[in-house]
């Protein structure tokens, strides 16, 4: 997870060091609408959140705190997909730090080999 690039320039314009990327395993749900990441990991990360709102859940509706998180999915270190910005809406995820929703998975194929169980997120390059 990165930060966004005017998160960045306000880092640099308040003299602060940006904190490193911080890279986890998360789930991709395809039935979620919105990409989740735990309380323990927004702590760890010292979010903040741009505002709260109410989430939809299975066990139904909770208060959420929303933060701005800039993802990068993928294990290929030597060539990364493009980043992606997202609303990331705080939730218990179960076994992982971070859920990934249809506001990510939108963004590209997710190709599911089930006889290998294998899949495959393939996500475009940014042609600007």
């Amino acid at each position: 997870m990165r930060l966004r690039q005017s998160e960045l320039e306000r880092y640099q314009m308040e003299g602060r060091m940006a904190p490193a990327p911080y890279r986890t395993e998360g789930i991709i749900d395809t039935a979620a609408q919105r990409t989740c990441i735990n309380l323990t990991t927004v702590d760890k990360l010292l979010l903040e959140p741009v505002r709260r709102e109410t989430l939809m859940t299975a066990s139904g509706p909770r208060d959420s705190g929303i933060y701005y998180l800039t993802l990068q999915l993928g294990p290929r270190e030597e060539h990364p997909p493009d980043p992606i910005s997202v609303l990331a809406y705080d939730a218990t995820v179960a076994g992982a730090e971070l859920l990934i929703g249809l506001d990510v998975l939108t963004h590209g194929k997710l190709v599911i080999d089930g006889p290998n169980r294998r899949y495959e997120l393939i996500l475009p390059r940014d042609r600007t």
